[in-house]
């Protein structure tokens, strides 16, 4: 088995639950979890094994599965006229100024000096809040989606187990390749023993004649 495994994930994504469980299952092997503006280019150098995407869709190199989905939020002053609508629809924002680029505190701060409205994923949103910013639901907002992708070549062997603990699968599910692979040559281990030494199954002996 491997002894390093590398996973990437950008803003907004917490993997802590599935890396820990992932620590705890294998404990012998190095697990590097990096956060990324872009972890498909770290995907591509190699830097990672695995990576967490926002948005993205399996193709020729990469397999991909898809996990969750989430809302996009309008990011604003809070203070903003719009904050007092009960509802906020996109086209409230069609003449407002809006601010582009990379999620960040420099956005943010873009956006807390009133140079416009954000749309940002709910979850990246709340990891850059900031106390004069709101984050509103757009009734008819888009949604993002975050997936897990990793090579369609040179597929690291632990790719399968990570993918278990993410679905939920424990260290004893019959679901996790690994564990099956081993619970199979387990039982014809002790298929072969019973046949050598001619044990029978409880119960199978004999029946004692009648009297």
């Amino acid at each position: 088995m491997s002894s390093r495994f590398a996973i990437a994930f950008p803003l907004g994504v917490t993997p802590g639950k599935w890396t820990r469980a992932f620590e705890q299952r294998f404990p012998r092997v190095e697990l590097v979890v990096r956060p990324s503006e872009d972890p498909l280019a770290v995907l591509a150098t190699g830097e990672a094994d695995m990576v967490f995407v926002r948005d993205a869709h399996a193709d020729d190199d990469r397999h991909l599965i898809p996990l969750y989905i989430e809302d996009v939020v309008a990011v604003m002053h809070h203070e903003h006229l719009l904050t007092l609508e009960e509802e906020l629809h996109l086209a409230d924002l069609a003449d407002e100024p809006r601010v582009a680029g990379v999620p960040s505190e420099a956005l943010m701060r873009r956006v807390a000096a009133g140079d416009g409205i954000a749309l940002l994923p709910a979850s990246v949103a709340k990891a850059l809040r900031r106390k004069d910013v709101v984050a509103l639901h757009l009734e008819d907002g888009p949604q993002s989606s975050i997936g897990l992708t990793w090579p369609r070549e040179g597929q690291h062997p632990l790719v399968d187990d990570f993918i278990g603990i993410v679905r939920g699968r424990t260290a004893h599910s019959s679901r996790d390749p690994g564990v099956a692979a081993r619970e199979a040559a387990g039982a014809r281990k002790v298929t072969g023993a019973r046949k050598a030494t001619g044990a029978r199954k409880p119960g199978g002996g004999r029946k004692r004649p009648r009297r």
